[in-house]
């Protein structure tokens, strides 16, 4: 039996590395002694390569071929102006009938607040929710 997948979706784009990822090694922290795979796009990228060696497109495809194939999208929401962390949010939704669990208390458009299946105000109570309510049943 293959482990559930949960996607770490949330804003990267100006941010440095160690901002967009220090909530995602807190949340594989918390998720740690689960039977779980976290999907970490900060890890399939590497920053410093010359944007000459990929396209913006492929990197599109490949975050989205990651939301389609994970079981569970955990979203932080403090960040209303990530583009891409709006798409993959809609798509899971949407698109794929994924459980989009969110975190964070800041105010985001009512379209994405639509595509939220659970919201909650911290990182800790998303994680809790997902441990109790949906790794019992994958």
């Amino acid at each position: 039996m293959n482990k559930p997948k949960i996607y770490l979706a949330g804003k990267m784009s100006g941010l440095s590395f160690d901002e967009m990822n220090k909530w995602r090694k807190e949340a594989t922290e918390l998720l740690r002694y689960e039977n779980v795979h976290i999907e970490n796009p900060c890890y399939y990228y590497n920053f410093e390569m010359n944007p000459e060696d990929y396209t913006e497109n492929e990197v599109k495809k490949f975050d989205l071929w990651l939301v389609k194939n994970c079981d569970i999208v955990l979203v932080n929401l403090d960040h209303p102006d990530s583009i891409g962390t709006a798409i993959e949010v809609h798509e899971a939704y949407n698109n794929w009938n994924k459980p989009v669990i969110g975190f964070g208390t800041a105010q985001n458009h009512p379209w994405i607040e639509l595509c939220i299946t659970k919201r909650c105000e911290t990182l800790e109570d998303a994680v809790n929710h997902i441990k109790d309510f949906y790794l019992p049943h994958l």
